[in-house]
């Protein structure tokens, strides 16, 4: 019943708001409630303490260095994304901090004393973007739209430990110790629980599972009639077109990709209508937006382009649907090419049922665009990403075998039939869909105009039936796997 009304609610601020995020604000950090997203949670420090958002009497949500906050939870964690900067046509030159608190992204906002630091931003736009300068011991200047640096008045300062872009320097190398920013990562990359949990009963032969890569972000071809929706347009078209393809079955799993995170729940809502108990969980598409002076990297979420209504949909990636008696999901980041989109995977046990679960959008291969050039993720022939994202992939599925699950896996491999030697390491003692035998050919019905680039591979030993639905609304059909 908690969650049912947890949901329900969350459905109804997302149909009526442009303000409030579906993640819960504090309670996301404070409770054994699993947050419907596996992007990893930040915690911003200056001069040793943690900024933490401040509602105040008047609900300001200024942001300030709190001397009180010993660890970070609730008002002290942010996500990080980056959106489309029109100036330089692209991602990852940018980064915005949402605020796990609040749903809304940290804004300098013009004043007389300075760009003032609160989480009132709603969408993201100039205000919104901060320039991540890489500092001597792993700290970061933020520069601020106004061409300034952030700072904490942590000086002789009336409103202490206040964040305002007010330092303007020639060299960001002099930077005080009140504009010498850290990040902190809080808890493992991707991770729900620390430890996955055992199975519970013996996976049944008898499996229906499901890929679709629904194109509901920005994609203009004219098939991808998802492209700027609203959430509830999502979760009403993609349940509908499911129904209709499943009749009377239900599914086991579903993998989504090209999906906006605040999609997620209310699809739960839709798709618990006519399957049952399901819990759909997102995971982040990244881009690598700078890398500190000791090396390490720092990953900035891709957003979602606003929708025609000018309403944040959150981050822009893949999610995963199974039956809610699931206890724990990972998220993986998988290795791609600089610069590019940092592709993800998402896994999850149910250990009432002995199955597990693993979905991932790989890296698009070159391809000639309408201008006549070459495009695509992983275009350098002699640095192949997607093979190195296969053997990822395998990787974790050996691990959720060896850990006593029977597991299925795939999603949007973006690897057509020409090229399916890249994904040789998904192929050894499984079998893929589409395959009426483990020793048949990698062939199957084309998923993505002529090609077949969507893939479900399962355990041996089962009688495997294969079908490819258009069910509109996409560029790309549904794959369905059953087996038995």
């Amino acid at each position: 019943m908690i969650k049912r009304i947890r949901l329900v609610l969350a459905a109804v601020l997302t149909a009526v708001s442009a303000v409030v995020a579906l993640a819960a604000p504090s309670a996301a950090a404070d409770t054994a409630v699993p947050p419907s997203s596996a992007g990893q949670r930040w915690a911003l420090k200056v001069n040793g303490y943690y900024v933490t958002v401040y509602a105040g009497p008047d609900g300001d949500m200024k942001l300030r260095a709190n001397p009180d906050a010993a660890e970070a939870k609730g008002w002290e964690l942010f996500t990080l994304h980056t959106d489309y900067v029109e100036e330089v046509k692209r991602y990852g030159t940018t980064v915005s901090f949402r605020s796990e608190a609040t749903g809304n992204y940290v804004t300098a906002e013009d004043d007389a004393s300075g760009a003032l630091l609160r989480t009132r931003g709603t969408t993201t736009g100039s205000w919104e973007r901060f320039k991540l300068t890489p500092l001597s011991g792993g700290a970061f200047g933020l520069l601020a739209h106004n061409g300034k640096y952030v700072a904490a008045e942590l000086g002789s300062y009336p409103d202490y430990g206040l964040l305002r872009a007010r330092t303007s320097v020639s060299d960001p190398a002099g930077l005080g110790s009140w504009e010498r920013f850290t990040l902190e990562q809080i808890g493992p990359e991707g991770a729900y629980t620390a430890n996955m949990p055992a199975p519970t009963a013996q996976a049944p032969r008898a499996r229906d599972v499901v890929s679709w890569n629904v194109c509901a972000n920005n994609n203009p071809d004219p098939d991808c009639d998802l492209k700027y929706a609203p959430p509830a347009t999502v979760a009403d078209d993609v349940s509908t077109a499911l129904h209709a393809a499943m009749g009377t079955r239900r599914p086991d799993a579903i993998f989504f990709q090209e999906i906006c995170e605040k999609s997620a729940k209310p699809l739960e809502l839709k798709l618990e209508g006519w399957a049952g108990p399901l819990d759909v969980r997102f995971m982040p598409t990244y881009y690598n937006v700078a890398t500190a002076s000791d090396g390490t990297v720092v990953r900035a979420q891709k957003n979602c382009s606003d929708g025609t209504d000018h309403v944040d949909r959150g981050a822009f990636g893949i999610a995963l649907a199974v039956p809610d008696s699931n206890t724990w999901y990972q998220g993986t980041v998988l290795p791609s090419p600089s610069g590019k989109e940092q592709r993800p995977m998402l896994c999850a046990v149910v250990p009432a049922e002995g199955s597990a679960y693993c979905n991932a959008h790989f890296s698009s291969g070159p391809y000639i665009d309408s201008n006549g050039k070459l495009a695509g993720d992983d275009t350098d022939p002699d640095n192949l990403f997607r093979p190195k994202q296969a053997a990822k992939m395998r990787g974790s599925v050996d691990t959720l075998t060896a850990g006593g699950y029977t597991t299925y896996y795939g999603g949007d491999l973006n690897t057509a039939t020409k090229d399916v030697g890249y994904l040789d390491r998904l192929y050894p003692d499984h079998q893929e869909c589409g395959q009426p035998t483990p020793t048949s050919p990698h062939t199957g019905a084309a998923t993505d105009g002529g090609n077949k680039i969507d893939y479900i591979f399962g355990p041996q030993g089962r009688t495997y039936a294969c079908s490819v639905v258009d069910g509109g609304l996409s560029d790309h059909k549904m794959i369905n796997l059953t087996t038995s």
